[in-house]
């Protein structure tokens, strides 16, 4: 998602409402148990490189730092500990 696209959704509701986040994926539910909720803790800009890993899942990673390869990534900092 772009922040162009999460600033036209955000926009949408009230602006003094909380945020909450939350995945389904598999990887971070326990088994019958409940979705997963974080918190958002801050926004931030930093360089880094992006790729997928090569564990024959291909799963996103980013490597921080700058480099020739690297751009800028803004990050949606969040914690599981609501």
């Amino acid at each position: 998602m772009k922040i162009k696209d999460l600033i036209t959704k955000l926009q949408q509701f009230d602006p003094e409402k909380s945020i909450a986040c939350y995945c389904e994926d598999e990887g971070l539910r326990s088994e019958g148990g409940p979705i997963q909720i974080f918190e958002l803790l801050d926004i931030s800009e930093t360089e880094a490189e992006s790729n997928r890993r090569d564990d024959g899942i291909g799963k996103p990673s980013l490597k921080f730092g700058k480099s020739e390869h690297s751009s800028p990534f803004v990050l949606i900092e969040i914690t599981s500990d609501v």
